[in-house]
């Protein structure tokens, strides 16, 4: 992945042309256009939730005079600061970070498909500018790309007794960054049409930690009706949501750890202003989590736990996407977090599985893949399937020449340079990946265009029946009934009744 730094420099080409502007919430925006795309970056879409506003539910955007140049992303919002690669930069970042973009074809008629894009990143990371998820492929294939920045870590998910209290927002308390998400998708309904776009037809796809946002906007009552298409690309989910105070039985209080970030950072007691007023970035360094976060249950923008609202048959019945990577995390990374398997997996179901696998080192190797998102979202695939709306299952396992002797099989995140049609040009030169990331991106847009992944000239993609799924080899795509599932039962056996 290519510094977020870079990103937030993402040069335009020196023969772009300004297009005409269009008059949008909050005041008038100016597009750039380059190699047939025209494209719109760090529009705000909700006020900065900043000073009193921090740990408040969206609140609507402040206006600007004049023509807004929209040729640069927003700020990303605040997350660690890192090395190497993904290094996010302490003058790139800001609270002030919920902005859009949209990039739409030079050519875009009226009603085109809407694709709306969550990035990943475990809820501490990620950011809409990072280059692998340029909507050019997309815009130029017919569709209108969307992205946006929510908020991350503790400025998104977050519960303390005086927030709690001032309820300032009618009891949209905790999930800030699910709320941005929302609030973004709600900008595209009223806003979408002025770009060409169609309201009504609108897909929410991501991956990771927003494939689990795809996940939760499935279930959220604030969601329904603001998408008609969803895509989860190795969402995860597997647990309860959290509970703002601890309940009977004993999860862990949002609220207690929210009065111990307070206190790290300095604040006593309910003092909600000196709260507000804490240094950023002292919030930022002094979360103790174990690297991701996870929604709570509120009561209002979630109401019940994914997996029980799913086998309630009270999820979007929307057209449904979803799937994994062969190989998501091999077994060696997560060693010291075999703890975390605990609660759903112990010796006793450990010994119970392992035949099914073909003994321990092979379900060693898979087991925190297959357990944080093979055989959710095979689960999540059979109730929707169950529930009567239309399922797509599929198995992502391209993996690059100068791997295949070192990798098992696809990791993690590796399939969206493919979605995207943002291969590096390396690996764009090998034709057979170039042609897997030609399929990937036309069965997403197809799906987006009509609830069905289907597309000329590419294999026929089954719907999910329990069986039939499509998986993304090096030779191409494959349709076949889905050879985990003797595993993947196994699997279930054991965690899905603790689910």
């Amino acid at each position: 992945m290519r510094m977020l730094a870079l990103a937030l420099a993402f040069a335009t080409a020196a023969s772009a042309a300004l297009a005409e502007p269009i008059k949008i919430d909050g005041g008038v925006v100016d597009s750039v256009i380059a190699n047939g795309v025209e494209s719109f970056r760090g529009i705000p879409y909700a006020a900065p939730p900043v000073g009193a506003l921090r740990w408040r539910a969206p609140q609507p955007v402040v206006g600007w005079k004049g023509t807004k140049i929209a040729d640069t992303f927003g700020k990303i919002c605040m997350q660690p600061l890192r090395q190497g690669a993904s290094a996010a930069r302490a003058e790139d970042m800001s609270e002030d970070c919920l902005t859009i973009n949209v990039f739409r074809p030079t050519f875009a008629r009226e009603k085109l498909p809407v694709m709306v894009w969550i990035y990943g990143g475990g809820f501490t990371s990620g950011a809409s500018s990072i280059p692998t998820y340029d909507g050019t492929t997309f815009a130029k294939g017919g569709v209108i790309l969307v992205s946006f920045n929510y908020r991350l870590g503790r400025f998104g998910v977050f519960a303390h007794p005086a927030l709690t209290k001032e309820n300032a927002d009618g009891g949209r308390i905790g999930n800030y960054g699910l709320m941005d998400q929302i609030a973004a998708l709600q900008w595209v309904k009223r806003n979408i049409a002025k770009f060409g776009g169609d309201p009504n037809n609108v897909t929410i796809f991501g991956e990771s930690a927003g494939g689990l946002s795809v996940n939760a906007l499935m279930v959220s009552p604030e969601a329904r009706g603001l998408f008609h298409r969803a895509i989860s690309e190795s969402g995860y989910g597997r647990g309860s949501f959290n509970r703002l105070r601890e309940d009977s039985k004993g999860r862990r209080a949002a609220e207690t750890e929210g009065v111990e970030l307070a206190t790290a950072v300095g604040v006593k007691g309910n003092d909600l202003k000196a709260l507000r007023a804490a240094p950023a970035q002292a919030i930022v360094d002094n979360y103790k989590g174990d690297g991701y976060l996870y929604f709570i249950l509120d009561g209002k923008t979630l109401v019940d736990d994914m997996w029980a609202t799913f086998r309630a048959k009270k999820e979007a019945p929307v057209p449904f996407l979803l799937g994994s990577n062969s190989h998501e995390f091999p077994g060696v990374v997560f060693k010291d977090r075999r703890t975390d398997l605990r609660t759903f997996v112990d010796d006793a179901g450990h010994a119970a599985m392992a035949p099914a696998y073909g003994g321990e080192d092979f379900l060693d190797d898979n087991l925190m893949s297959d357990f944080l998102f093979t055989q959710q979202g095979r689960a999540l695939a059979r109730l929707h399937q169950a529930n009567g709306y239309p399922t797509y299952l599929y198995q992502f396992s391209v993996i690059p020449p100068e791997n295949v002797a070192t990798h098992k099989g696809a990791p993690h995140g590796s399939e969206i340079a493919y979605v995207f049609g943002t291969l590096n040009a390396k690996l764009t030169a090998a034709e057979p990946l170039k042609k897997a990331s030609d399929a990937m991106n036309a069965y997403w847009r197809a799906f987006a265009t009509k609830g069905d992944p289907n597309a000329t000239g590419l294999p026929a993609w089954p719907r999910y029946d329990g069986q039939q799924i499509i998986e993304f080899t090096n030779g191409g795509p494959v349709a076949h009934p889905d050879v985990r599932n003797p595993r993947l039962d196994a699997l279930s056996k054991v965690v899905d009744p603790k689910s």
